[in-house]
């Protein structure tokens, strides 16, 4: 548990170097990065990036009958409501065709951009052991810090705080 803790401080940590201004698209250029990877959307198939191009992304990797990819998504909704002016979520399906990801997505707010993942983007950002995998992207499309497993609401909480500069309240 200790572990899950210092890996979580180590992605506030980053946010946080991101949202001061520390760290540089510059010092990223050999560092993961999913810049100009276009997705197509699951709703829609229109192809675009899963990245925004003015505030921080979060990103979640869903695949088919994931439990704890559902419950991640529901506290995903919430910090949409709360936080979606000042940072972007999008959920990225894969492990599944896209007629079961657009199942899956039933279960998650409309709200929510949508994407279905392809090889590159995959590999681009690291690859995926497990779900949900949790990706926090600059506004130029690098990963700046990645989780692995289910990520509860305090911790979502207090990253989506960072990355919005305290303008998310925490509750």
């Amino acid at each position: 548990m200790l572990a899950l803790k210092a890996n979580f401080n180590c992605l506030v940590l980053l946010a946080t170097l991101v949202v001061s201004g520390i760290a540089s698209a510059e010092s990223n250029s050999a560092e993961l990065s999913v810049a100009q990877i276009k997705l197509k959307d699951l709703r829609t198939s229109q192809s675009s990036v899963s990245y925004h191009a003015e505030k921080p992304t979060v990103l979640m990797y869903f695949q088919p009958d994931c439990s704890w990819c559902k419950k991640q998504g529901k506290i995903i909704t919430e910090l949409l409501g709360e936080c979606g002016n000042s940072v972007h979520f999008t959920l990225v399906g894969d492990k599944g065709s896209k007629s079961q990801l657009k199942r899956e997505l039933r279960h998650f707010s409309a709200d929510i951009p949508s994407k279905q993942s392809n090889k590159m983007f995959v590999r681009k950002s690291g690859g995926v052991k497990g779900f949900p995998t949790t990706l926090v992207l600059d506004t130029q499309g690098h990963v700046l810090a990645k989780r692995r497993g289910f990520t509860d609401e305090a911790m979502l909480r207090k990253l989506t705080n960072e990355l919005s500069e305290g303008q998310c309240a925490l509750q």
